[in-house]
């Protein structure tokens, strides 16, 4: 067998006419593929490790760089330090990868902070640097 990024086919939810990735069961969550919550009270974000979220102590690799807090990317580094970003798949197009393989211009879609009536892009935690994103 392969992984994905060496060929191995995507496999499609079977629900009839559903193109979405299947998640557990044949099926995608539209369709009621189960996901786990982390176990911590009260919280709906998806389990990374051991049954929690990130915020509720799921362990995230660090950038083997001495006090360096990012986290690390390719090689164990952070991009500050090394690790090379993935570029839009777009024939000559040398911006960086937002979603999908794929930069804004080339149709990745952006997500805007979560504030009404502001549509700068969001950071970290739904909102934009101006609404109190630390980057």
């Amino acid at each position: 067998g392969v992984c994905k990024r060496h060929g191995a086919k995507k496999k499609l939810c079977s629900s009839e006419g559903c193109t979405n990735q299947v998640v557990q069961g044949g099926v995608c969550r539209r369709h009621g593929a189960e996901i786990k919550l982390c176990k911590s009270s009260g919280c709906q974000n998806i389990v990374i490790q051991g049954g929690v979220c990130i915020r509720h102590g799921a362990k995230r690799k660090l950038c083997s760089n001495a006090e360096c807090t990012n986290r690390s990317l390719k090689g164990g580094v952070c991009r500050r330090h090394g690790a090379e970003p993935k570029l839009c798949s777009s024939e000559g197009c040398t911006n960086i990868v937002i979603k999908g393989g794929v930069c804004v211009k080339h149709g990745a879609k952006k997500k805007t902070c979560s504030i009404e009536g502001c549509q700068h892009m969001s950071v970290k935690g739904g909102v934009c640097t101006r609404h109190g994103a630390k980057v």
